[in-house]
């Protein structure tokens, strides 16, 4: 029997949940009275790999016939460990420059709200040849799925806290609530079909857990962002910007009990095909079979925060070209650290471009571009952390990020 089907309804809600990846740009000079508000409006759409090419990808997204060509393709870049994950955010935040808390006139208030979807996942080559060619291409050998672990995640975020108009720190205490989740962890899996597929042996030590409450808010949470920028000077007429970030940096509770399925054991099939043996088990005798147990549990968990220390663009240097960089964490178990690099160049009064280069993360090494637009006390940034993605069928992921700043 093909087991590519359960598989691909494994990965598949990974590839439909789609990172701050525009470079902020620091501006110290606030005349009181120049303006009293600030908006954000943030946004971001991107998927990464280091194998699954975007032309099966988006067969997967959109639908559509996926050849032996397409799956050849990304077959043939898979490696021992892979990385799937992907982003899907939206953020918008206000700052009020007119108030002073605690009769501090260089403290203003910050609130913030935002809609965050995350997924990751670590598989094996051999789990995507079972996902997409079935067990028919290991017979007579051992496929292995170990280590094969997968997140994914809804939740929105209210945050209120205050900000420095001068140096731009800030710190917010925000509160959560969960609208979707969804992990599994395989500690050890292997499966093994005899040449002549008379025999089958399948080892499962793992577990899976969900959120399974009808409710919309299925957990809530509490946590802290954090924005500290450290002027270094570097000689003496340049000073750099240092700034350390932490977003969503807490934990979440369930209001209902998840369902857990967990499972240890090995089992052996032996005069049965695959086919014969689900023709003739039921569902629940089959998961007793495979020694899986199903229970409802108590369960916390740690948000996957959003960790970046790095050099960033000052509004304030007057050169031409600026230097970025720094290096980008995520509390997702798929994400390596990512490391970037980038150009900043000023066009115009209106308008500025940048490239980038970055390896890590979920993926590869990729390239950058993004540009500034300003109009009035406006700036409208559009960029794209993966550049070869919107033009290559065999790039390894898609970015697009757009944010608007207002000053009235």
């Amino acid at each position: 029997m093909k087991i590519s089907c359960y598989i691909a309804l494994c990965l598949l809600p990974v590839a439909l949940l789609g990172q701050q990846t525009l470079p902020v740009q620091h501006d110290t000079l606030f005349e009181k009275g120049s303006f009293k508000h600030e908006l954000i409006l943030s946004g971001i759409a991107d998927y990464n790999a280091n194998a699954l090419e975007n032309e099966l990808m988006k067969k997967l997204l959109y639908g559509g016939q996926i050849t032996d060509g397409i799956k050849n393709r990304s077959f043939g870049n898979q490696r021992s460990v892979n990385r799937f994950g992907a982003d899907v955010s939206a953020e918008l935040e206000y700052r009020n420059y007119h108030v002073t808390p605690f009769k501090n006139e260089r403290l203003g208030i910050v609130i913030k709200g935002g809609y965050y979807n995350y997924a990751s996942l670590i598989y094996s080559k051999d789990l995507y040849g079972l996902a997409f060619y079935g067990n028919e291409k290991y017979l007579g050998q051992t496929a292995s799925f170990s280590g094969t672990r997968f997140t994914g995640m809804s939740f929105q975020k209210v945050g209120f806290g205050f900000f420095d108009k001068v140096t731009k720190n800030s710190v917010s205490l925000n509160v959560y609530s969960i609208s979707n989740f969804a992990e599994a962890n395989i500690y050890a899996g292997q499966l093994f079909q005899s040449d002549k597929v008379d025999s089958v042996s399948l080892t499962l030590n793992g577990n899976a857990t969900y959120a399974s409450s009808n409710q919309y808010i299925k957990g809530l949470g509490a946590g802290i962002d954090l924005d500290f920028r450290l002027p270094v000077q570097v000689s003496e007429t340049k000073t750099a910007i240092i700034r350390f970030e932490a977003k969503n940096l807490g934990f979440c509770s369930f209001v209902d009990k998840v369902t857990n399925y967990q499972a240890d054991s090995t089992v052996h099939f032996s005069g049965y095909t695959l086919d014969q043996l689900q023709q003739s088990t039921s569902k629940l005798s089959l998961m007793d079979t495979l020694g899986i147990h199903k229970s409802l549990i108590t369960k916390w968990r740690f948000l996957p925060a959003y960790f970046q220390v790095g050099k960033i663009v000052s509004d304030n240097d007057p050169s031409a070209v600026q230097t970025f960089y720094g290096i980008r964490m995520y509390g997702l178990s798929a994400y390596a650290p990512m490391v970037y690099a980038g150009l900043h160049y000023k066009l115009a009064k209106w308008a500025d471009l940048g490239m980038s280069v970055m390896t890590g993360g979920f993926g590869r090494l990729r390239f950058g571009l993004y540009s500034n637009y300003r109009v009035g006390k406006c700036t409208l940034s559009v960029g794209s952390e993966n550049v070869a993605g919107i033009f290559q069928k065999s790039a390894l992921g898609e970015s697009i990020s757009i944010r608007l700043r207002c000053l009235f």
